[in-house]
């Protein structure tokens, strides 16, 4: 009988001291909530990483029970780490993801991804379309905090030193080459080793021969072919590029990173990347020199070709998504909103990246930043998803594949066509 009451008095004792553990952990006191965050972006120390930092401590400050703790790494691998989370149900709370439809709509069609309210972010100042490109079956699920313009980076002082003048054309590139290679100078670097930089380029300059973005859309859509003449002639066009030695001799190689330090080290005159890299502008573990001399155009023309310099390879990334089966749900939709509110205001007062929302021109922005806003503003046409992004995930890693064995020459530009268009038929079905 008392071993019975006892027993009882001390399962009453335990059932109190969790529910007051409980209620201790969910009012901020005692026991630390553990906020689990994962990003593509590993530097925390400059440019967006810092941006990062600075959001994730103030919102610390305004929940002192909260611990943030953030994985993160390149593109690629974490692609593939988000893949082996979603497997195992150990998604973080808050993730920064791609919206494209080969990335996040299995996430979504897997129940992974909490929605949002379309009417709470709108407030926020979203450029026109930036929202609407993380909606799928009408319901919100993501916020873009960057808008991708397709660029070339250059070095002024390299042009100089070469006695070559900014390009308006490929055509002005090819003519280029010898001079900044007399001066030990790679005329252009790029992301080679992903591939995906690669497949920017082929929807980019296959805009500048036909004159607009609209075919690749139609190719993946089976409404025209890969090996329609305008692919094929853009294929020859890329692979002419290589054997000129426009790139980097070991571009298929040399991935993010390397790529990036080449042109930051001023060891090459050009960089072919998207505006999130507004940052060299500001960067500090490059030297006085290049950042003074840092400067950004329009992705070129083709000489003959129908496109315009003023015709955009532009959309919307970088975004941030919520864990459907996150235990900290609430808390992990508040800091994304609170995300939305400080981010491009952070972002642009430190020039990490060009924000998915209006802001405004100041008198200290850097002339790279400023350059981008005008190329925004001048933009006739813009691109939206690029075509890689538009189809299924087996489509993305072949149509990579395939861009970089055209740029190794291991492929012909009659067996790319045919192989992409093999891909895109399959994909479709």
């Amino acid at each position: 009988m008392y071993r019975k009451i006892g027993l009882f008095a001390l399962m009453l004792i335990l059932a109190t001291t969790v529910v007051f553990a409980q209620g201790a952990k969910e009012s901020g006191e005692g026991e630390k909530v553990v906020l689990r965050m994962g990003d593509n972006i590993p530097d925390r120390s400059t440019g967006w990483g810092a941006v990062i930092e600075r959001i994730n401590k103030e919102f610390i400050e305004m929940h002192p029970e909260v611990e943030i703790t953030t994985e993160s790494y390149q593109d690629q691998a974490w692609q593939e780490k988000v893949k082996i989370y979603a497997t195992a149900n150990q998604l973080p709370d808050v993730m920064k993801y791609w919206s494209f439809s080969t990335l996040l709509q299995p996430l979504v069609d897997g129940k992974f991804v909490e929605p949002l309210n379309m009417d709470t972010f709108k407030q926020y100042g979203y450029m026109a379309g930036s929202l609407e490109g993380n909606v799928y079956d009408g319901q919100l699920y993501g916020i873009p905090v960057s808008a991708d313009l397709w660029v070339i980076y250059v070095n002024k002082a390299l042009f100089d030193r070469a006695g070559v003048p900014l390009p308006k054309s490929w055509e002005d590139i090819v003519a280029s080459v010898p001079k900044f290679k007399a001066q030990g100078i790679i005329p252009m670097v790029t992301d080679g080793k992903d591939g995906w930089p690669l497949c920017e380029m082929f929807d980019n300059i296959q805009q500048r021969i036909s004159g607009s973005f609209q075919p690749v859309a139609d190719a993946i859509d089976r409404k025209a072919r890969y090996t329609d003449d305008n692919f094929l002639e853009t294929a020859r066009y890329i692979q002419n590029l290589v054997k000129a030695g426009v790139f980097q001799s070991d571009l298929v190689t040399s991935d993010y990173g390397a790529s990036r330090n080449l042109f930051g080290q001023e060891r090459a005159a050009m960089y072919m990347m998207g505006s999130w890299e507004m940052g060299l502008a500001t960067d500090p573990n490059f030297s006085d020199s290049f950042r003074e001399n840092l400067d950004v155009i329009e992705f070129p023309v083709v000489a003959g070709g129908k496109g315009s310099s003023d015709d955009l390879l532009a959309w919307f990334g970088g975004n941030y998504i919520v864990n459907a089966k996150s235990e900290h749900k609430d808390l992990a939709l508040e800091y994304l909103e609170y995300y939305a509110k400080v981010f491009p205001a952070y972002a642009w007062e430190t020039q990490a990246t060009f924000p998915a929302q209006k802001v405004e021109a100041r008198e200290s922005d850097t002339v790279v930043a400023k350059k981008l806003l005008d190329i925004a503003a001048d933009a006739k046409t813009t691109s939206g998803t690029p075509g890689l992004d538009r189809s299924t995930a087996a489509f993305k890693e072949t149509h990579q594949d395939l861009m970089r064995r055209l740029m190794s020459n291991i492929i012909t530009p009659e067996a790319f066509v045919a192989e992409l268009d093999a891909a895109a038929e399959k994909a479709a079905k």
